[in-house]
């Protein structure tokens, strides 16, 4: 044989050299002999080993290891998949309270509202006591009569089959006889019966009977689609799980084939106000495909999409194609939320998840802002505020954390809190916008003091680079949490003068506060990226988007991709209040993924409780500092106050244009408390108030390489052209 394909095939040596040394091979008996499934699928890689006559096949699968090296793992496996002998429900002392509540408030009412409608109900019997009267004489009619056999002798004569209608007709004439004789014995008896009662009987007696005759008349005269009593609850439309019902859902959406079926690892069982399916897909698909077309689920299922809710299996009992359908008995978020469970009693440690909700199943939903930021979106009158108060209501349970609270609408949500807060500020009067400015400058500045605080900290005290609650507890360090909350931050982002320099403030704090302690909270009722631009948002670990109009402002919100991924609080529906989407976590693993919450409910009321509680923890604890204690902002100088004057300074006559990058590093020299921590865009922002741009091209040489280079830049002569603008306007006022 040869390799050439130019060459011709030799056929005849071919057979040649078959017949000298080849072997026949019976195919059936080879089949036969390779009958174990770890040889079934077998590749022959042994090249060597064909040219020494070698036909056994080499085995892909690995060998079963023996029974003593896998011993601990096969018991892990069988722990793994235990079910409880006793179900959580009945483990649950508050969801048998919660049941027993709920049937002792529904039969109350249904008694109630039955009970006040009983006039109506005896109109109904009266006016019916007729038509069931002439009912149950045409019943009795038609049965002595033998009415039910008539069909059958007229077919007889249309079939014109006379022995058999003879034979029908002996059969009626007796049933009319003896159905006649036990007509006539009742009457004879019942008739003067009733009469000798109705003499006898007194006269209350005498309407009680006449009731209960009217009443089984009326009975019998009621229409089948007009029943007696009104509906006391409208029942909502259940589905009740099988195999049969939850695989013709998942044949509906596409996600699994009539010859390829999903299968139950798990039976279907109730799951508290709903049923739970567990489901392995196909092998061509996977659950996080299933999640998404949740909404085609809920069509196979013939449901709103809000009672339908598919999620992952994870861990040692799932994998990528496990999931878990829950499907609940009703709209799990048309009930009102539950109250706070902080707002009586209890104390907060922010280094720990604290109470925000609950999710479809009623299962209580945490968050741990500690090490990360939160950001709040929905339309108005959805429950933003509440929302973000929440997590604010916590920090003031732990008296360690410093709170500076900003509300942009001005409103009375968030004045509580001017009684353990540091800093606050209403509304966005020139006055609050600079106060929020040097606040977050301060911040800035304080962070980058909180670093080098924790770099002198040795490792036993300080294992990772973050404060701890330890390290918090130290008011020597001055290392204690600070939680910035802004509401209606779309008014301060958005503001002509101070927006850019705000947004960027808070983005540094946003990127690398949070290790040191700092924690940022921002709400915003116009979540698109200019209320929050993309470099912000993008440095905020959690997010909880409520309702919001369009699927766009539900990504400015979670994220992009978090509508593709199946997020989208768009789909929220008016009346479902208080209820999001919780997206992201920190390190710490408080959110691992997005799940739907019904936040708990903190009226004003309750708000003015927790606070009280709050100020008294603090005034315990010795921690009440700032606005709370009437004490004003330190007066330090800030850039605003020395900005132009020092960028003359360090910039000299005989330069006429300098490179941003250059002015923040001198600038830092000469004040290093104000300007440390300032960056090229921070200065851009500083000057925009002064009408005095930053983005012009700039030539110079750059110290580290020696060469030329047009960046970003000043001229000097325009800061000189706004001193002296500056001091004019002084001297005219």
């Amino acid at each position: 044989m040869t390799s050439n394909p130019d060459e011709r095939f030799d056929w005849s040596a071919a057979e040649a050299e078959l017949s000298d040394g080849a072997d026949v091979v019976d195919l059936a008996a080879r089949r036969r002999k390779t009958t174990d499934p770890a040889k079934s699928f077998a590749v022959d890689l042994d090249d060597e080993a064909d040219q020494q006559d070698s036909d056994e096949p080499v085995p892909v699968d690995p060998p079963d290891l023996a029974m003593s090296s896998t011993f601990a793992a096969s018991l892990a496996g069988k722990t793994s998949t235990r079910r409880p002998i006793v179900p959580p429900w009945l483990r649950s002392r508050a969801e048998l309270a919660s049941a027993g509540r709920w049937a002792l408030s529904h039969y109350s009412h249904v008694s109630l509202y039955h009970l006040t409608r009983t006039p109506k109900y005896a109109g109904r019997l009266t006016w019916r006591a007729p038509f069931g009267a002439a009912r149950l004489i045409g019943a009795t009619t038609r049965w002595v009569c033998d009415a039910e056999g008539g069909p059958v002798r007229m077919a007889a004569v249309r079939q014109e089959n006379a022995e058999l209608y003879l034979k029908l007709s002996r059969q009626r004439d007796a049933r009319v006889r003896w159905r006649g004789i036990v007509l006539s014995i009742a009457l004879l008896i019942g008739a003067p019966t009733a009469a000798v009662l109705m003499v006898l009987a007194g006269s209350w007696q005498r309407w009680l009977m006449l009731a209960g005759a009217v009443a089984l008349l009326g009975l019998a005269g009621t229409p089948k689609d007009k029943p007696l009593l009104d509906v006391a609850a409208v029942t909502p439309r259940a589905r009740k799980l099988s195999a049969d019902v939850v695989t013709r859902a998942f044949l509906a959406a596409g996600l699994c084939k009539a010859d390829d079926l999903i299968t139950f690892p798990a039976p279907i069982m109730r799951d508290g106000p709903g049923w739970r399916a567990i489901v392995d897909l196909p092998f061509w698909t996977n659950a996080d495909k299933a999640i998404k077309k949740r909404d085609q689920l809920a069509a196979g299922l013939d449901l709103d999409e809000v009672q339908v809710w598919p999620e992952r299996v994870r861990g040692s009992a799932g994998s990528a194609r496990r999931l878990s359908l829950w499907v609940a008995d009703e709209d799990p978020y048309a009930k009102g939320s539950g109250l706070w469970p902080l707002i009586a009693k209890g104390t907060v440690d922010i280094f720990s998840p604290v109470p925000f909700g609950q999710d479809q199943r009623g299962r209580d939903i945490p968050l741990l802002l500690m090490f990360t930021s939160l950001l709040v979106g929905a339309i108005p009158r959805m429950g933003k505020t509440f929302a973000a108060r929440l997590p604010v209501l916590a920090a003031a349970l732990d008296p360690i954390v410093e709170l500076h609270v900003y509300d942009g609408k001005g409103g009375q949500d968030w004045r509580a809190f001017e009684r353990v807060a540091h800093r606050v500020g209403f509304g966005v009067r020139d006055e609050v916008v600079l106060s929020l400015v040097e606040d977050l400058r301060a911040l800035v500045a304080d962070m980058n003091r909180r670093y080098d605080t924790i770099a002198t900290l040795p490792p036993d005290i300080c294992p990772e680079s973050k404060v701890t609650r330890g390290i918090s507890e130290r008011r020597s360090l001055k290392l204690w949490p600070v939680l910035v909350a802004i509401d209606e931050f779309q008014r301060y982002s958005g503001h002509p003068v101070h927006g850019e320099e705000i947004v960027s403030l808070l983005t540094e704090l946003c990127k690398v506060g949070p290790s040191v302690g700092i924690m940022i909270l921002l709400a915003t009722q116009k979540p698109d990226g200019k209320a929050v631009p993309t470099d912000l948002r993008d440095n905020i670990g959690t997010r909880f988007a409520l309702k919001t109009m369009t699927w766009q402002s539900s990504e400015a919100v979670l994220g992009a991709g978090s509508y593709t991924a199946g997020y989208d609080s768009s789909r929220f529906q008016r009346a479902h209040k208080g209820v999001g989407i919780l997206l992201g976590a920190d390190d710490s693993g408080s959110v691992e993924e997005a799940v739907t919450v019904r936040t708990n409910l903190a009226a004003a009321k309750d708000v003015e409780t927790v606070v009280t509680r709050a100020r008294e923890l603090r005034e315990r604890a010795g921690t009440l500092t700032g606005h709370a204690i009437g004490q004003a902002p330190e007066t330090t100088t800030t850039a605003g106050d020395t900005l132009l004057d020092d960028i003359l300074t360090v910039v000299p006559a005989a330069e006429a244009k300098v490179w941003s990058e250059t002015v923040v590093a001198r600038l830092a020299e000469l004040r290093p408390e104000v300007y440390g921590a300032w960056e090229p865009g921070q200065l851009a922002a500083a000057l925009k108030p002064h009408r005095i741009t930053v983005g012009r091209q700039v030539w110079g040489t750059d110290p580290t390489t020696g060469k030329g280079a047009n960046r970003k830049g000043i001229h000097r002569d325009d800061i000189a052209a706004a001193v002296t603008e500056r001091n004019r306007h002084r001297k005219a006022g």
